[in-house]
Order: structure tokens, then sequence, then C-alpha cells
């Protein structure tokens, strides 16, 4: 593993994607949501679930804006 998480994600994917014939990119992001949630529920408590998903779909939304180049942006790390 790196010291970039979000790296060691996208290269977990991108081997599944490569090892599998029939990936299908719909089951693929539900299997990253469902981890996702996994990830909300084991971290923090119930009473702050629902604060914690909006804020996680606030950042989804910046960053597809910022990747997709809809909108100049800089609060998005590349490397």
């Amino acid at each position: 593993m790196s010291d970039c998480l979000h790296c060691d994600i996208n290269d977990l994917v991108q081997k599944h994607i490569e090892g599998n014939d029939t990936a299908d990119a719909t089951e693929l992001v539900a299997k990253v949501v469902e981890s996702l949630v996994d990830l909300i529920i084991s971290v923090t408590p119930e009473s702050e679930h629902a604060k914690l998903i909006a804020d996680a779909l606030a950042h989804f939304g910046q960053v597809y804006l910022e990747k997709s180049g809809a909108v100049e942006g800089g609060s998005i790390a590349t490397h």
C-alpha cells in the first residue's frame, strides 16, 4: 500500500476491472458505495450518519464538477 488511500482504492478497482471480462460500471459503483456505507457506519455514531452522508455527497459533487472540467477549482488535490 502507498501513502495515498485514494490511489490504492483506484488501483484495486482497476485490477478488478482488468481481471473481469464482464466488469459492469453500475455494479462496480454499487460495490464502492456499499463500502462507503460500511465505512460511515463503522466510524461514526448513528446520530452523525446523515451529516456524514450529506458531506460525502457534497464532496462527490464538487470532485465530479472539478474533474469533469465543468468548474475550475482548487479544492481537489491532484497527483
